[in-house]
């Protein structure tokens, strides 16, 4: 039984609604695995199977698409009744959850059982998972080195073995980047695809989507089709799904707009891809430097910080909590001062540069059906390399550095999944990015299938 959570969320349903296990039978093994596997990972920061365990008593036996399947919620986002949410802050920590998000709802009716959250770095705001209310998050490859943010106890969980599949959101590349450092699928759907109510109106502007980390690309369509569809209140529709043609024309992206290195294993797994793309019928066009991509940092920044400010604002107005030095680590401080600082006028200006940066990112990528780009530009960092004891800029400037092809997506709102590639000198893995128009949510998953089944010995990686 336990072998299932080494596998498929597809082969772990089958099983439950075969009957050949029980759900409650899987909760607790799940719960087992974390207790023994967690310690040196740092993956999961509230374990509470028991929740699960109620549901299953008070309901019939679960018969829904991913009836029985043991599942991790980001501690970022996502409410869920009963389980409080800190977003990896001090600030927050012993604070009761609002109610059930609408997309963990959809989970929940549709079979999942949640049973504990998966650790963030503070408010999201760093590529490595090390917040000071929990301590580091573990990379299963090396213990040494970073699992990825801000998802990346959902990537580390998956990837330990913990869950076959774990809740994650993305809001520069938060999803995409922990799944490329661990070896595991991180699909970004199209934004508005997935509810992000009702508790959550509009985070950074339209740049946050939720979805999931997975082993399988089949996984990751299977929950986004439980989870995906209007919701009352959603501030954005999505585009039709748009039907491409084969063959698809797939532009070849590996150079930064800064002219900051790509790492060579990172370059010759974009080329080994495009081969493969290419023996599949697709026209493999190379793309220069995207320059509106080397632009979007002061952005965000303006944009991230007013709503980080508005957020910790509200709570002090709700409890009396202040976000300082003893709450909040610098980097976040920093920024939640420069949201404090900026009027009306700066913010609304950052929010219609980002509009008009979106339009020449679609400008820039609309001749080509799909984008290949490696996840990031090089491995995953040591930890304590991403440190947040200095000030936002300095490690925003890091960030973008090391991941300059995942935010532009975010900006445009498309669809980008990151799947492994093998294994670079270091026997770590390898993250290459496929990305689409917006709307393309089932060209990029179709595509990103087609090279799993025939390169599951790039895509379908085992931990050693």
């Amino acid at each position: 039984m336990t072998g299932l959570l080494d596998g498929s969320v597809g082969d772990l349903v089958a099983a439950v609604l075969a009957g050949e296990v029980d759900p409650a039978e899987l909760v607790q093994a799940a719960a087992a695995r974390i207790e023994a596997r967690d310690p040196g990972v740092g993956a999961v920061v509230l374990l509470d199977p028991d929740r699960a365990l109620r549901r299953l008593r008070r309901g019939r036996r679960p018969a829904g698409p991913l009836a029985g399947l043991p599942y991790l919620v980001k501690d970022l986002h996502a409410e869920v009744d009963g389980l409080p949410l800190t977003r990896g802050s001090r600030l927050f920590a012993g604070l009761p959850p609002a109610g059930t998000s609408t997309l963990v709802a959809r989970l929940e009716a549709a079979g999942a059982l949640v049973i504990g959250r998966t650790s963030s770095p503070e408010f999201g705001l760093n590529i490595s998972t090390e917040p000071v209310l929990y301590g580091a998050t573990r990379n299963p490859w090396d213990p040494r080195r970073s699992a990825g943010g801000s998802s990346g106890g959902a990537a580390a969980a998956v990837a330990a073995g913990m869950v076959p599949a774990a809740h994650a959101s993305d809001s520069g590349g938060s999803i995409r980047i922990p799944a490329a450092w661990c070896g595991l699928i991180g699909f970004k759907p199209t934004r508005g695809r997935n509810p992000a109510g009702p508790y959550r109106v509009d985070d950074w502007g339209g740049l946050s989507h939720e979805h999931a980390i997975t082993r399988t690309v089949a996984d990751s369509a299977l929950l986004l089709a439980v989870t995906a569809g209007p919701a009352l209140g959603e501030p954005y529709g999505v585009p039709a799904d748009r039907a491409h043609p084969h063959p698809l024309t797939v532009g070849v992206l590996v150079d930064t707009p800064s002219g900051d290195p790509v790492a060579p294993a990172y370059r010759r797994a974009v080329d080994e891809c495009a081969a493969a793309l290419a023996a599949l019928g697709h026209r493999l066009v190379p793309l220069p430097a995207v320059s509106a991509a080397g632009r979007l940092g002061p952005v965000l920044g303006t944009v991230i910080a007013g709503h980080v400010a508005a957020m910790v604002d509200d709570l002090a107005r709700a409890t009396g909590r202040q976000a300082g030095p003893d709450t909040v680590e610098p980097a976040v401080l920093d920024l939640i001062e420069r949201g404090r600082r900026a009027d009306a006028v700066t913010q609304v200006r950052a929010t219609l540069e980002l509009r008009r940066l979106a339009g020449e990112l679609a400008a820039a990528l609309a001749a080509v059906d799909l984008v290949l780009t490696p996840t990031t530009a090089c491995p995953a960092p040591r930890l304590g390399e991403l440190h947040t004891d200095r000030s936002a800029a300095e490690l925003f400037q890091q960030i973008f550095t090391i991941s300059p092809f995942v935010g532009m997506f975010n900006v445009t709102g498309g669809p980008a999944v990151s799947l492994p590639w093998g294994l670079d000198d270091d026997a770590m893995p390898v993250g290459l990015q496929l990305a689409g128009h917006p709307g393309a949510d089932h060209t990029v998953l179709g595509v990103a299938a087609d090279l799993e089944r025939r390169h599951p010995d790039r895509v379908r990686l085992r931990r050693p």
